[in-house]
């Protein structure tokens, strides 16, 4: 396996963790051919929406993404505009932040098991686009 599908599997990984401690289902479409990676699902609820879904687009990163006011992720603009519709299903953009070192992803002893670092969800439906510019034959939006 090389390296990004490394950072693929730990991000589905960390999040299947935290939706099994919260109770939720997951399911994974067949093709990722509209920027969802993963679905999450609650079965029943209360109120008018009964059985809510999430639709997640997945990011693995080690760089330096985050100050105290924001994150600055480049993203895809196919990535951007499919995750910007109104799409049915709401979807968000999920950025899990690993270490440098692919070593220090996981910490495991007899009392726990941690995952490091952490994630961060975007919903783009309600942000704009700081700009995008063309790198290596892919637009990217910030």
């Amino acid at each position: 396996m090389d390296i990004n599908q490394q950072k693929e599997q730990f991000s589905i990984t960390y999040i299947r963790a935290i939706a099994a401690v919260a109770g939720y289902s997951l399911y994974r479409p067949e093709v990722d051919n509209d920027s969802v990676d993963l679905g999450i699902v609650s079965r029943g609820g209360t109120g008018k929406i009964l059985s809510p879904r999430l639709e997640l687009q997945l990011k693995c990163t080690a760089r330096e993404i985050s100050n105290e006011n924001y994150i600055k992720y480049p993203l895809n603009l196919k990535n951007y505009n499919e995750l910007k519709i109104n799409a049915l299903v709401p979807r968000i953009l999920v950025v899990v932040l690993i270490p440098e070192k692919i070593t220090d992803w996981i910490k495991q002893t007899e009392d726990e098991l941690c995952l490091r670092y952490c994630a961060y969800p975007a919903f783009l439906t309600s942000l704009k686009c700081r700009g995008a510019e063309g790198q290596r034959g892919k637009n990217k939006a910030h």
